[in-house]
């Protein structure tokens, strides 16, 4: 795992749902419906995987190709390593390093764009040179039109400094009214702020 290329070592950690459907050619989910541990190896045109079924079975490997409708193909535009912690019933918890937001967002838009839903669980900083420190952000307290909110905003790069969306346009995405979802990211925001302060105990 690469380390971060800025000045502070910070980094985000991103933990991502992701659900590709029953139709997706991929050994990940094609060769057991529930998995405890996932080693992939994508080299050029070629994936070769190793899977740990959840219920103890022999260890399977399958082997595919990676093509432009794959996840690995995805990660690897963007510069970054995926590590498959679960498969469970077709659904997989992804996790990844990124240097900035710029590329959870066009991870984010280029997974949507070829595996359907996908869904952002956790967002944390990581930071100092053994990356031991870490602010997380749990999105699972958050209802689900809260998170929808908040997942919007941050694909589309509401929270950037250099933001060139504002908030009339993302509630027109939502079909909502922009009081509605300026209070559903202040509330969101709310509660992801408070738990991270009652967790690190200030």
């Amino acid at each position: 795992m690469s380390r971060a290329t800025g000045d502070e070592g910070r980094r985000l950690r991103v933990d991502l749902d992701i659900e590709p459907g029953r139709e997706w050619d991929c050994p990940i989910v094609s060769e057991a419906d529930s998995v405890a541990d996932v080693n992939v190896n994508a080299v050029g045109d070629e994936c070769n995987v190793d899977l740990q079924p959840a219920d103890g079975g022999d260890m399977i490997r399958a082997t595919g190709e990676v093509g432009d409708d794959c996840l690995c193909y995805v990660f690897q535009r963007f510069g970054c390593v995926p590590h498959i912690q679960r498969v469970r019933d077709g659904t997989m918890l992804v996790t990844t390093y990124v240097d900035d937001r710029a590329v959870v967002r066009g991870l984010i838009e280029g997974l949507q764009g070829i595996l359907g839903h996908v869904r952002l669980v956790r967002l944390a900083v990581v930071e100092g040179p053994d990356a031991s420190e870490q602010v997380t952000f749990d999105l699972s307290s958050l209802t689900t039109k809260q998170r929808q909110g908040l997942e919007l905003a941050v694909v589309r790069g509401y929270f950037d400094d250099d933001r060139d969306v504002d908030l009339g346009q993302l509630a027109d995405e939502l079909d909502i009214s922009k009081s509605a979802l300026s209070q559903r990211l202040r509330t969101a925001q709310a509660k992801l702020i408070k738990e991270v302060f009652d967790e690190s105990g200030a």
